[in-house]
């Protein structure tokens, strides 16, 4: 069941992204020829107003396919999409990834209004012999509710704070069978990971807890969005730097299992999921990538720059092509570390 739930979140997502395409173009007056939701052969398919309406069986993806859009010397039309105004297609382009922004904030506010806003608590699950946790006195069981005598808002802010604090003392306060202990720890480099380690594992319980009234938590839920944007960013600048391991990327099959786990934790675990997915998915999209419609978005963006002189279809086809080519030998590759990672658990 919880992969059914999964497969319905993805599908979800990439409707709305294409979605927001369609509605774009067809606002833009260029004419769309087809709306599909997945690869491969069809499921169901449905002729309407000139548009072919397709459910396909791969839901790894969808597209908008519109008139001249790879050829745009088919024909003079001016529904021809290569021949609408520079401003139009970017907003064609950009669409899909303003549709996942605004699914995430709806997905959110509708959370934050029913169950309440997320709450990470941040568990201490195990303690390594000999190293700086067991030795500063934490024990697994306690949760970690202060840092340097503030309180704890995010697991990213703790294992940022440990990566600021190589060979020099931290302050951690726990919550210990009710009551607060107040500990110091001098996390210590880690030859292997070549980062700062306390040697703790960690475990995060999430509640959800309401902020106040509708307009207090529709708020939030704005400001979640913006946040969750801002720290995908940022991931996908860590993976570009190397600052994050190839080894943490998650494919497919990772996001359909953790997709699964959180529908098995109840419906306010699979809301918080699925916008964050959304997120994921916008902040992919839009990055300048060949394929990806950030990609497409730079070569819109050089056409303006160059008032209308275009990139040869051509060249930009074949840029393209390397970018997809790129994207699906990325994907088989993670796909089966991750298969593995779920037979060698």
């Amino acid at each position: 069941m919880n992969i059914v739930m999964a497969l319905l979140a993805l599908g979800f997502l990439i409707f709305i992204h294409e979605l927001g395409h369609f509605w774009a173009a067809r606002a833009t007056g260029v004419r769309v020829d087809e709306f599909a939701v997945g690869f491969g052969p069809s499921i169901i398919k449905h002729q309407r107003n000139g548009v072919l309406y397709r459910l396909n069986w791969i839901p790894l993806g969808g597209y908008v396919k519109m008139y001249g859009e790879d050829n745009p010397e088919a024909a003079a039309a001016p529904d021809n999409f290569n021949n609408r105004p520079v401003g139009a297609r970017i907003l064609v382009i950009v669409a899909g990834v303003i549709m996942n922004i605004i699914g995430a904030f709806v997905i959110l506010a509708l959370l934050f209004n029913i169950y309440g806003a997320p709450t990470p608590n941040l568990f201490v699950g195990s303690v390594q012999e000999g190293k700086p946790g067991a030795a500063a006195g934490l024990l697994a069981g306690d949760q970690i509710k202060w840092v340097e005598g503030k309180e704890l808002k995010s697991p990213v802010d703790f294992n940022s704070a440990v990566q600021k604090h190589a060979d020099t003392p931290m302050e951690i306060g726990v919550l210990r069978d009710g009551n607060r202990v107040d500990l110091t720890v001098t996390p210590k480099m880690n030859v292997e990971e070549n980062r700062p380690m306390i040697g703790i594992g960690l475990q995060q319980q999430t509640s959800f807890v309401k902020a106040g009234g509708f307009g207090e938590n529709t708020r939030q839920a704005l400001r979640s969005t913006g946040e969750l944007t801002a720290l995908t960013f940022n991931g996908f600048k860590q993976l570009v730097t190397g600052a994050v391991s190839f080894k943490e990327i998650g494919g497919p099959v990772e996001i359909i299992r953790i997709t699964g786990q959180a529908s098995d934790n109840g419906v306010p675990h699979y809301m918080y999921i699925v916008a964050l997915l959304s997120v994921n998915l916008a902040v992919l999209n839009i990055l300048p990538f060949p394929a990806l419609d950030g990609g497409r978005l730079v070569f819109l963006l050089v056409e303006w720059v160059r008032r209308g002189k275009r990139i040869s279809l051509e060249r930009e086809a074949s840029i393209n092509f390397v970018g997809i080519l790129f994207l699906l030998t990325l994907m088989v590759v993670v796909t089966f570390k991750d298969v593995f990672n779920i037979f060698s658990n």
